[in-house]
């Protein structure tokens, strides 16, 4: 197939003018396209592109023999490259009474012919990309079902097509209002664990994150997909950089969206009537969600990195800057009163934010222990494993930062209460010790003192320590917590142990 086949049959048609036949000698290229002269295309078409657009449409709407129209929507894919000629393309209605630049192709996304498809799913989605929402309803929301029902097939090369094609289309603030409304944020995260190895797939699932993260549905929908904790395996384990860049850029929004919660402007890129978030139904915990998973230090490890592409380490730093200025921001006694009183912990920055309890320890002292008391309240109410660890986790803060910490502990009786917490026995425990077990953790566990892992409750534990506590680890499992390691307690009397496992386990010391 080539252009001259495209004039021939143009000419049966009687399709052609005499001026479009000298615009298609003007782009005689063979191909596949080179770089060479995919540039050459564009150079020659820009000039005129509206001529070029009345003219392909007009072959593609009488033109039905589906090589001559493979061959032309390749051309068509490579100018749509450009966001200009995209933009030019889509809003060619405009400038021409009647013309729709959409038309035919719809019809050709549903053709069984995978190049013809491939190619066709790629321009309408750059096309739906710029377009006009209110006069392209159909169209996207038609395209969009598409996309979405490859998601969860099992085809990898339509779900390479997919994801390529919302990657164009998402660039449009109402289809990411759209897409999140149809529940898309899900599926697209889910091949980001079941695809690691394609590095061009995360990346254009990346690009999507990035899209979405302008729209703050969007944005509460993937956090409900554990997002942040993917975007920082990309950062830890990527070797390309683009991938990399583009973890880094939906972070920052999602930290953006954190700042607007606590009254910091933001200006976002969404529609302006775009329905914002339910700050009060929907709070979030953005930021403590990327302290949990570490993503302070991998930032300031990747700070001393060198990188080949120059956007990233400015990126690094304002991501960084950004996450600092807003957990100092969010650790407030008045934020950690309200969290308390709420009765819904969540592990925020004001938990394990050492600034916190030394500037703030005296304020639990107020209204009669109100904060404290209010924390014994929920341990004896609260089945939540979640919450019965964060508040253990506190409550040892408390013991290690007030200097009468102990003493006051024991008056509100809050020791008795974290003593009468029962947890059935795990495997790997020991009647007399702690053990862990390689089927809890998987074959390889880092296990640092601030989420040592314990495993048992049974009531022969029960005795009290006296300077140290014996962990028994069963070799040939690893850990970084050798065999018979004592763990100094120091004088803290609660010791309270933050676990990965069903249950918190909780220790006192004497």
């Amino acid at each position: 197939m080539d252009i001259n086949t495209i004039i021939n049959l143009g000419n049966e048609l009687q399709l052609l003018t005499s001026a479009n036949i000298q615009a298609l000698n003007n782009i005689r290229f063979t191909l596949p396209f080179t770089e060479e002269t995919a540039v050459e295309l564009k150079d020659v078409v820009y000039k005129c592109p509206d001529d070029y657009i009345l003219l392909f449409l007009k072959l593609l709407n009488n033109v039905h023999m589906e090589t001559a129209v493979t061959f032309l929507v390749t051309f068509l894919e490579c100018l749509c490259e450009s966001s200009n000629f995209a933009t030019a393309f889509a809003t060619i209605g405009a400038r021409h009474h009647g013309v729709d630049p959409v038309a035919p192709f719809t019809s050709l996304v549903t053709k069984q012919n995978v190049a013809l498809l491939e190619k066709s799913y790629s321009v309408m989605g750059s096309l739906l990309g710029v377009s006009d929402a209110t006069t392209q309803a159909k169209p996207i929301a038609t395209l969009l079902d598409a996309c979405l029902a490859h998601l969860g097939r099992g085809d990898p090369k339509m779900l390479e097509v997919a994801v390529h094609t919302l990657a164009q289309m998402l660039r449009n603030p109402a289809v990411r209002l759209l897409f999140t409304a149809k529940e898309g944020c899900a599926p697209l995260i889910r091949h980001i664990l079941n695809n690691s190895n394609n590095v061009q797939l995360i990346y254009e699932i990346g690009f999507c994150l990035w899209m979405l993260s302008y729209c703050d549905k969007a944005i509460v929908s993937m956090l409900a997909h554990n997002t942040v904790a993917l975007l920082h395996d990309i950062l830890r384990n990527s070797k390309k950089e683009k991938c990399t860049r583009i973890a880094l850029l939906t972070l920052t929004n999602f930290v953006r969206l954190q700042q607007r919660q606590h009254g910091h402007a933001y200006a976002s890129e969404d529609l302006p009537d775009a329905p914002s978030v339910d700050v009060d139904a929907k709070p979030l915990n953005i930021l403590g969600d990327m302290v949990s998973v570490g993503l302070v230090r991998t930032l300031q490890l990747m700070s001393k990195r060198s990188f080949g592409d120059p956007d990233i380490l400015p990126l690094v730093d304002s991501l960084l800057e950004l996450l600092q200025q807003n957990i100092e921001n969010t650790t407030s006694f008045a934020d950690y009163k309200q969290e308390v009183l709420s009765g819904r912990l969540e592990w925020t920055p004001v938990h394990k934010s050492e600034k916190f309890w030394k500037e703030n320890i005296k304020e639990f002292e107020n209204d009669n222990y109100k904060i404290l008391r209010e924390l014994s309240s929920i341990l004896n109410t609260t089945q939540d494993t979640k919450t019965l660890t964060i508040i253990c986790h506190d409550l040892g803060e408390f013991v290690k930062y007030h200097p009468q910490g102990r003493r006051i502990l024991n008056t509100l009786e809050v020791k008795t209460k974290i003593l009468a917490l029962k947890g059935p026995l795990r495997r790997g425990g020991q009647q007399a010790g702690f053990a862990l077990h390689p089927e809890d953790h998987g074959p390889e566990v880092g296990v640092p003192w601030g989420c040592l892992s314990l495993v048992t409750r049974h009531p022969a534990s029960w005795y009290p320590f006296q300077r140290a506590l014996t962990l028994h680890v069963p070799p040939p499992h690893k850990t970084h917590i050798h065999t018979r390691t004592h763990i100094p307690i120091h004088t803290t009397t609660l010791l309270a142990v933050a676990t990965p496992f069903e249950h918190p386990f909780f220790f006192a010391a004497a």
